[in-house]
């Protein structure tokens, strides 16, 4: 029988293709969900994976060791499911359940990690909502509409309860159990990605003034380079600064970026969501749709433009440093110029000078040879037929030649 290897990833994509499964929901039941981050880069993430494990009773292996841990403790529901950098614990019990923090589903072991939100849904098998139940809201940002083409209505305001929970009211007598685990469902993915969303939006407001900053720095370092010096030695104090500054920059990009690409993509999966609850006002309240948009929609354009404004100020930064590497090109290959002619007219100076001692060297070489020729023709004179002047008068143009075509010979051989 053939067997083939399986491919490592096999059975976690099967996994994760089955995570998160709907589950039908009898009212009225009320929901809570706690979502964690870690605190150290992601290692007590992976630690608490194993401990929570072991509070759901699940060996570390098969399918469910994947992302999510299911179980039940005390009458209630609990999941717990690790996503790519949080972590959430959703339970769910009667509707009087106004235990926030219960005993025995591993709350406790949490508490080393960053809470990032809370939220609580009540769901009641009423057609409408409660007056009473919407009293409890803030009504400058109540969200009541009917969701899921009037299949159930939601209330919201987004404001903190006194547990420190945000709090959803849904009426949902005209749906089916499973419909109700869909609303929950939605009603959760929205809150978390909402609030992870929103997270890079404090880090663009912190990075603002750090922005500004290295901005005005970089307008500092080139109005030197304009109106400075052309020397060495400020080009390099320039260069300097500006490399410091692009070093900076960089470190700040290196911290940021993630965040920001994280908030894009939660804000992109956060539109799609908001778009399946099929939302209607209900009055003159606004959707849920409505009022996330008209906040989380700002708060990416601003993140949006905080990244841009980095990925330009390393880009201005990198063009400074190439003119700069080019002004200070320029100056030495004008300096340089400057030394070569130097060079030029120090070498002519000295070919001259030695076309001048050249000359007077033939010249004095030639005197001391008539000089011995003298002595000479003054021994012949008296044996030949000519006097010592004529002979020292033909003797010289001669000399002059001879010593002249030496002294050039011996020139060529050296040179």
């Amino acid at each position: 029988m053939t067997e083939w290897r399986e491919h490592s990833y096999r059975r976690l994509i099967d996994a994760e293709t089955h995570a998160r499964p709907v589950l039908g929901m009898t009212p009225p039941i009320r929901i809570r969900r706690l979502a964690f981050m870690s605190a150290d880069g992601g290692s007590d993430l992976r630690a608490l994976h194993g401990q929570m494990a072991v509070v759901a009773g699940v060996a570390p292996e098969g399918p469910a060791w994947a992302r999510q841990l299911a179980f039940s403790r005390d009458g209630r529901q609990v999941t717990w499911e690790l996503h790519n950098e949080f972590a959430t614990m959703t339970w769910s019990g009667a509707a009087d359940d106004w235990d926030a923090k219960p005993t025995g589903i591993g709350l406790e072991l949490h508490e080393k990690l960053l809470l990032v939100f809370a939220t609580r849904i009540d769901v009641m098998p009423t057609d409408t909502i409660e007056p009473a139940a919407l009293a409890g809201f803030n009504p400058l940002s109540l969200c009541y509409s009917s969701i899921f083409d009037d299949g159930a209505q939601a209330a919201t305001d987004f404001h903190l309860d006194a547990d420190g929970f945000t709090r959803f009211e849904v009426a949902a007598g005209r749906s089916g159990e499973l419909r109700i685990g869909v609303i929950v469902r939605r009603l959760l993915e929205i809150e978390t990605y909402r609030t992870m969303a929103l997270i890079g939006l404090p880090l663009a407001r912190e990075m603002g003034g750090r922005v500004a900053t290295y901005e005005n720095q970089l307008a500092a370092i080139m109005q030197q380079v304009g109106q400075g010096g052309d020397t060495a030695e400020d080009h390099q104090l320039s260069l300097e600064a500006l490399h410091k500054l692009s070093v900076d920059i960089s470190r700040t990009v290196e911290e940021t970026s993630f965040r920001f690409a994280a908030t894009q993509a939660y804000g992109e999966v956060l539109a799609e969501r908001l778009t399946r609850l099929r939302e209607h006002a209900i009055g003159e309240f606004t959707t849920i749709e409505r009022f996330l948009n008209n906040r989380v929609q700002p708060a990416l354009a601003t993140c949006k433009a905080m990244e841009k404004r980095l990925s330009g100020l390393t880009e201005k930064v990198r063009r400074s440093i190439s003119l700069l590497d080019a002004r200070i090109t320029l100056s030495i290959q004008t300096q340089n110029r400057s030394v070569l002619d130097a060079i030029s007219q120090t070498g002519r100076s000295q070919y001259r000078l030695q076309l001048t001692v050249e000359g007077l060297s033939i010249i004095a070489i030639s005197y001391y040879a008539l000089g011995i020729l003298g002595y000479i023709f003054e021994g012949l004179h008296e044996v030949l037929p000519f006097t010592k002047g004529e002979m020292l008068s033909v003797s010289a143009p001669v000399v002059v030649v001879l010593v002249f075509l030496g002294i050039r010979r011996l020139r060529s051989r050296h040179s």
